[in-house]
């Protein structure tokens, strides 16, 4: 399966926790502070490959990486936050970035900051994708997916 997160809903903690999941990390396809065009196409590659091996992927929200992703033949699932939610989870956003000062987490506080309701409401009128939204500030990732056993953590 591939599953699009939004961003700091917990991919990279879970991976830690649970086997068969992977979190590829968009921000590796940066070389020299710079993308390629197609980046993209590398990046669901992988993902797809991955997938095929049985892995649960976790993939970043880019909408270049949606668009290409409905070429997969994959289960695709997008986990984001509520509208609702916008204020608690840009102050989410803004503790892990003082927290850990790392320029992905400023970058992606900042896109939040700027574009979280457009950002939301892309994610959920996507089509080809099932989804998870996360409705409560206190969640844990793990139980959301449990919640839905065709997600089952291992």
């Amino acid at each position: 399966m591939i599953i699009v997160g939004y961003q700091g809903i917990g991919k990279s903690s879970i991976v830690k926790s649970h086997r068969g999941f992977i979190d590829l990390e968009s921000s590796n396809f940066f070389v020299d502070g710079k993308r390629a065009d197609n980046w993209y196409v590398v990046y669901c590659n992988i993902a797809n490959h991955l997938s095929e091996q049985g892995y649960s992927v976790f993939m970043s929200s880019h909408e270049v990486v949606r668009s290409q992703l409905k070429h997969s033949k994959q289960r695709k699932l997008i986990i984001c936050p509520s509208l609702a939610l916008k204020d608690e989870w840009i102050d989410r956003l803004q503790k892990r970035y003082d927290l850990t000062q790392i320029e992905k987490d400023y970058k992606a506080l900042m896109n939040a900051v700027d574009r979280y309701s457009e950002n939301i409401q892309e994610l959920l009128s996507e089509d080809g994708f099932e989804k998870i939204v996360i409705d409560d500030i206190d969640y844990k990732l793990e139980d959301l997916l449990n919640s839905y056993p065709e997600y089952f953590v291992r």
